[in-house]
């Protein structure tokens, strides 16, 4: 978009605006920005959150029907993105998801898509009645995750199935892994089937190029990420990206989300956009360097193990995030509920998930120097507390064949 200005937050401009001019409410919500109720949580939160919490009064514009600032916030959202269309959700990556698929399928369609995607994915082929066509991921079974899916074998479910009305991808996987999407983009646009990747865990990736390619850039035609969980907005929201025009997809959208939607929600969503648009890549490099530093000073430690391209087990990997930082501490005889329950109860560390096989943490915008030598301090304790081989961990996860489909889900449900 030509003489479009990144620096401008149209929503939370125009918010600021209207509480200036001092309207008397009565309309909802019923707490009204009222100093009378609820001080108890007033006071907790700060009365900032209780005058910003509106709703869609004239001016304010309708996430259902956008014409004014959310319509102009998406727009920046898709310029800075290098999309053609932007939509914001507040229902989370899960709207996105559901909203893509009803729109691109129906009863009896048949969707290809990868056997380890998130729910949200299941849910959309149950809401819509398709019929999956499922993809096995090569599995790492010394660390227990799915790595990806071989260019070759999207090609193989492609051509079996001409028919599909779309193809789903998962980039990177919840470890930030990512096989080849920019070959199989182009698979899917040769075939003329629709690429829809799940990107929830990397909207960050176009902003460093040690981050592996954004879908946008490998030939997806929809794209769905999820701003809370690197790119500093509120939890709850993300942002679905498209290329191509996908009939009926926001009446799909409008009828998955809230018709309540948060005001703080979508303003935040239009504050990070202008915060990465200004600084995207030294927040971004700035990242990258906290978790490398940790990286790098995790090999020290004996009977931990961080995952990296060299000791993981993959023919498909092509790429990968370096701030999902994966532990294992199996060496030290701790599976990975026993290790994340030590870094919470001794070091007050809370990990974003744990496995039989170790513990997955993020490293984001949000931290610092000082939260990461913490960190790395922490795991050098329980080093110190712990031997390794003090006792043998039992093998937990094995690769599998790829079962036969008995029931649709929308039956099974």
């Amino acid at each position: 978009m030509n003489g479009i200005n990144q620096k401008s937050a149209p929503l939370v401009e125009k918010m600021a605006e209207y509480l200036k001019e001092g309207y008397q409410p009565f309309h909802m919500p019923g707490h009204k920005g009222s100093f009378e109720i609820l001080k108890k949580w007033r006071n907790l939160l700060g009365e900032g959150v209780f005058f910003w919490d509106l709703t869609e009064v004239e001016g304010l514009d309708d996430i259902h029907h956008p014409t004014g600032p959310i319509l102009e916030a998406q727009r920046l959202a898709a310029d800075l993105l290098g999309a053609y269309k932007a939509f914001f959700l507040i229902n989370g990556v899960t709207a996105g998801i559901h909203g893509l698929i009803m729109a691109l399928s129906g009863s009896g369609d048949k969707v290809i898509m990868p056997r380890h995607a998130h729910r949200s994915v299941y849910e959309g082929i149950i809401l819509s009645g398709a019929t999956p066509v499922y993809l096995k991921p090569e599995v790492d079974v010394e660390w227990g995750i799915p790595t990806g899916i071989g260019t070759d074998r999207v090609e193989a479910a492609l051509n079996r199935h001409p028919e599909a009305k779309c193809l789903v991808m998962v980039h990177p996987t919840y470890q930030g892994l990512t096989s080849d999407l920019y070959a199989i983009g182009h698979l899917a646009r040769a075939k003329g089937i629709p690429l829809v990747v799940d990107e929830a865990h990397g909207a960050h990736f176009k902003f460093s190029p040690r981050f592996p390619l954004p879908a946008l850039q490998c030939g997806a035609s929809a794209v769905v990420q999820g701003w809370h969980k690197t790119m500093g907005s509120f939890t709850q929201t993300g942002i679905l990206l498209v290329q191509d025009n996908i009939t009926g997809l926001e009446d799909y959208l409008s009828l998955i989300q809230s018709t309540s939607p948060s005001y703080l929600l979508m303003a935040s969503l239009d504050a990070a956009r202008q915060e990465w648009a200004e600084n995207g890549g030294k927040l971004a490099e700035k990242t990258l360097d906290l978790a490398w530093d940790f990286r790098n000073k995790v090999t020290q430690l004996e009977g931990v193990l961080c995952l990296d391209r060299e000791n993981i087990n993959s023919s498909v990997l092509t790429g990968w995030d370096a701030t999902k930082i994966l532990l294992n501490a199996r060496n030290l005889g701790l599976n990975g509920f026993e290790l994340a329950q030590e870094l919470r109860r001794k070091y007050r560390i809370q990990p974003e998930m744990a496995s039989w096989e170790g513990v997955l943490l993020m490293v984001t915008i949000g931290d610092t120097k000082e939260r990461m030598d913490y960190l790395f301090d922490s795991l050098k304790d329980l080093v110190s507390r712990f031997s390794v081989g003090m006792k043998k961990l039992p093998k937990v996860c094995y690769d599998y064949e790829q079962p036969e489909m008995a029931l649709l889900p929308k039956d099974a449900m």
